[in-house]
This record gives structure tokens, C-alpha cells and sequence, in this order.
């Protein structure tokens, strides 16, 4: 199985008031159950018992949420960011305020981690997380996006800020 391109319009929450971790996964858990078909409680459980695992916060103040989801049909994502920065336990220490969600169908596990590989390539830039902070409007977000591609060009943010984290 595999992902599709972001459709940016529909897949991005900007400056969302969330105050803290379960607030952020229940803005995700919602967003998503709208375009997915799913109660947003069917959502928020998988991630939240993925995050009880561990964070899934990255440093840099990038988090990627993610779950295996029992009789979902395809992958869903979004990517949201958040008004301040809040504690997601990253391993830096660091508040979070970008987070890309991403929902997978629990039978497709196999192509789950390349994937997330794939998805989370563009973060891996300072340049990237500096535009989508800044960015006011889904437009802007979009902008920043387009203008970044995923290419080993981009400069990475440096393992020390992102850590050794394990997805």
C-alpha cells in the first residue's frame, strides 16, 4: 500500500489553539474522523496508546504521531501546527508545534515504516519547520511546501536538536 501526496488544502491545520498533548491528538483524532468516516474516539485511542509507548515527538519541535488502525482502508494523515508550543516529551526537551499525524490500516503494516520515512523527509529541515511556523494561512503553508522539495539537498536539522529517536 501506499501513500499518496499530501493534498495540502484539505490535509493542513494551522495555529491551532491545543494547550497540550491529549488536546493536540484530539484535534488530529477530529479533523481526521471528518474526512475518514471514523468516530473520533476510533482515532484518539490507537494514538494515544502509540504515544503511551513513548513520545513520538522528535525534537526541533516536530512530533509524528502515528497509529495502525483496525478496519481503516487507507492511510490518512495530516499536518498541523500549533499557535505555542507545548510538551510532547521530545527527546530534546523542547516544546512542539508541528505535527505530522499519520493513520495507517492495521493489515498494511508492512508498508507503514517506509512510508513514515518518506513522509517525514522534508521536516527533517530547519528551513521547512522555520516557513511553517511562520506561515499564517493554509496558502502560506502550502507555499512553503512547494517551495522545499524532499530532496537530500535540504539542509537537515542536526541529530543532536532531533535525537536518535526510533519511529
Amino acid at each position: 500500500m501506499q501513500i499518496d501526496e499530501f493534498h495540502w488544502q484539505r490535509e493542513l491545520i494551522i495555529k491551532a489553539p491545543c494547550h497540550d498533548g491529549r488536546s493536540a491528538l484530539l484535534t488530529i483524532a477530529e479533523d481526521l474522523s471528518e474526512r475518514i468516516g471514523f468516530q473520533p474516539k476510533d482515532l484518539l485511542v490507537p494514538l494515544e496508546a502509540r504515544e503511551a509507548l513513548g513520545s513520538t515527538g522528535f525534537g526541533g519541535g516536530f512530533a509524528l504521531p502515528h497509529a495502525l488502525v483496525p478496519d481503516l482502508r487507507s492511510p490518512a494523515k495530516v499536518l498541523m501546527t500549533l499557535r505555542n508550543g507545548i510538551d510532547f516529551g521530545s527527546p530534546d526537551d523542547g516544546p512542539v508545534d508541528i505535527f505530522l499525524a499519520v493513520l495507517w490500516p492495521k493489515g498494511e503494516h508492512q508498508s507503514f515504516l517506509p512510508a513514515l520515512a518518506k513522509l517525514c523527509r522534508p521536516f527533517r529541515s530547519v528551513r521547512v519547520l522555520e516557513g511553517l511556523r511562520g506561515a499564517q494561512s493554509k496558502t502560506e503553508a502550502m507555499m512553503v511546501l512547494q517551495v522545499f522539495d524532499t530532496s537530500d539537498r535540504l539542509p537537515s536539522v542536526s541529530p543532536s536538536v532531533v535525537g536518535a529517536k526510533a519511529i
